[in-house]
């Protein structure tokens, strides 16, 4: 029988941690040979630009969740091709609006299709321990990601206070009291801890990701900005009440910034040198057309020339 493949899901609501994590992990693995599958929301990759230097073989999935029926055909025939490639490990960064509850009984029957069976590890959560409260109750992918979740890591608990980190922890233990977890700051986990605490439980459950109850989502294009970074931290306060998240990257004065945007909180890093500025990923709290309101934003607060398509 042909030698299974390692298959591990990485899951958590945007801006939690997932890409951090799984460079963390590329940059510890072994001789393994590693596949890697990134989903993203959007219909431009953000994500699988930050790890094209890993040396991996990368695919990318975007435009929807891989859990959702609009792309499920797609994330079948990936999973087929990755069973003829030399890998040992298939890491799956998924959506952050995924809803992963069925990838054990989906994996179960394609198994007959694959030319090399895949062992489901198990599915580590990163759970971002500012934003958690403000989506758990309103969104329910956050909890189902949760609840479906085989090791949570408590992510970004130094930006959080302690009082902060205990509640956030309570409420994953009432969605999940089996998981093991582990309180984290960037994503940090040794990976001899994660190789004896990822052990799969086998839940599976109900989806809630379908093509009518998807936010809306956009990509913005615009050129350099000859200012530094302040009127665009202004324009993020102005829309952030509108949106879910905002990533991309963007060159100001001269300077490539990778921006990272959610629940009102962002982030201007160096930018990596795969990505390609000037695209920026926004991603609505519903499915509601905010085009004119983030276009009034820009134009007053920025001043560029910038163009939004819709999805």
């Amino acid at each position: 029988m042909a030698q299974p493949i390692s298959l591990c899901l990485i899951g958590g609501f945007l801006g939690a941690g997932k890409t951090t994590f799984l460079r963390q992990l590329l940059a510890g693995r072994s001789s393994s040979r590693v596949g890697v599958l990134v989903n993203e929301f959007g219909d431009v990759g953000i994500d699988g630009k930050l790890l094209y230097d890993s040396g991996v073989q990368l695919v990318e999935i975007n435009n929807g969740s891989i859990f959702c029926a609009c792309l499920k055909d797609g994330f079948v025939r990936t999973l087929e091709a990755f069973a003829r490639q030399p890998v040992d490990v298939l890491l799956i960064e998924a959506s952050g609006l995924a809803d992963p509850g069925s990838i054990s009984d989906l994996l179960e029957r394609i198994a007959p299709c694959l030319a090399r069976p895949y062992h489901y590890c198990g599915m580590v959560c990163l759970v971002d321990c500012t934003t958690f409260e403000a989506y758990a109750d309103v969104l329910l992918p956050v909890q189902n990601q949760v609840a479906a979740a085989d090791l949570i890591l408590l992510n970004k608990t130094d930006l959080a206070s302690e009082r902060l980190v205990e509640r956030t922890a309570k409420s994953v233990r009432e969605l999940n009291g089996e998981a093991a977890m582990f309180r984290t700051s960037y994503a940090a986990v040794p990976l001899e801890l994660l190789h004896s605490s990822l052990v799969s439980h086998g839940r599976s459950g109900g989806e809630s990701n379908t093509p009518w109850n998807r936010p809306s989502v956009y990509t913005m294009k615009t050129g350099p900005l000859p200012s530094r970074a302040g009127p665009f931290k202004e324009f993020y306060r102005a829309v952030s009440p509108l949106l879910l998240r905002l990533k991309g990257a963007l060159e100001f004065s001269g300077e490539a910034l990778h921006v990272d945007g959610v629940c009102g909180q962002l982030e201007l890093t160096p930018a990596c040198p795969a990505e390609k500025t000037g695209i920026v990923v926004a991603i609505g709290r519903s499915q509601q057309d905010i085009w004119p309101a983030v276009q009034s934003a820009w134009q007053s607060l920025v001043g560029t020339p910038v163009t939004l398509a819709s999805e």
